[in-house]
């Protein structure tokens, strides 16, 4: 019993999550072209840092609501992946959990800075003097804790069926291609991709095995 409810609150978390990630997608595009809603990495001076949260702060509370909701859905997903991957591998299915929330814990302190900034300038106080690099290096340890946790899940998931197939190459390739992306930025957008596709599917997969 105590495994169909996680497994029946993964399923609804991972659509959750998806919708999140959508909601921070569709806001995550400005009129003005080179603004970015969330800088993680140093990529430019602090005028360009502060553009974003200073011009369109509704727009930016827009899309950390999706990303908080994004947050929320996928700790309850790093649970049900948990449960998953226990009986295969204990040790990493631990790691695996510990790592991921701890990921979830990092990329929400993370957002605090956006979301209270966004409230100054919606309240007429504009941001000058943004927490760098601390906020950059609240993003680099999410990403590191996230990759850890996914690559333990992966290295754990059971492989048995077409459908775990793929989503054991979707929880793999965020690690790889994360990493990658350190030294080749332009692979840096396409971190969210696996969990653009996964969400879905794990939400789907989470359901199947509450069937008997």
């Amino acid at each position: 019993m105590r495994t169909e409810t996680t497994m029946r609150a993964a399923a609804a978390a991972a659509l959750l999550a998806f919708i999140g990630l959508i909601i921070f997608l569709l806001n995550a595009f400005f009129p003005d072209a080179g603004i970015q809603v969330q800088p993680s990495t140093p990529s430019g001076p602090v005028s360009e840092f502060v553009r974003a949260t200073n011009l369109y702060p509704q727009q930016v509370l827009r899309a950390f609501a999706g990303d908080s909701l994004f947050i929320l859905g996928y700790a309850v997903v790093f649970i049900g992946l948990h449960a998953v991957t226990a009986p295969q591998s204990r040790p990493l299915a631990l790691l695996g959990l510990n790592a991921s929330l701890l990921a979830a814990s990092l990329d929400a302190g993370e957002n605090a800075f956006f979301i209270t900034y966004a409230l100054l300038a919606q309240s007429g106080v504009p941001l000058t003097e943004p927490d760098l690099p601390l906020i950059y290096i609240f993003a680099n340890l999410k990403w590191m804790t996230a990759f850890a946790g996914v690559l333990a899940f992966a290295l754990a998931f059971p492989r048995k069926s077409g459908l775990e197939w793929i989503i054991f190459v979707l929880l793999l390739s965020f690690p790889l291609v994360g990493v990658a992306g350190f030294a080749f930025p332009a692979l840096e957008p396409l971190r969210l991709l696996p969990f653009l596709i996964g969400m879905p599917l794990l939400a789907f997969y989470f359901w199947k095995r509450l069937r008997p």
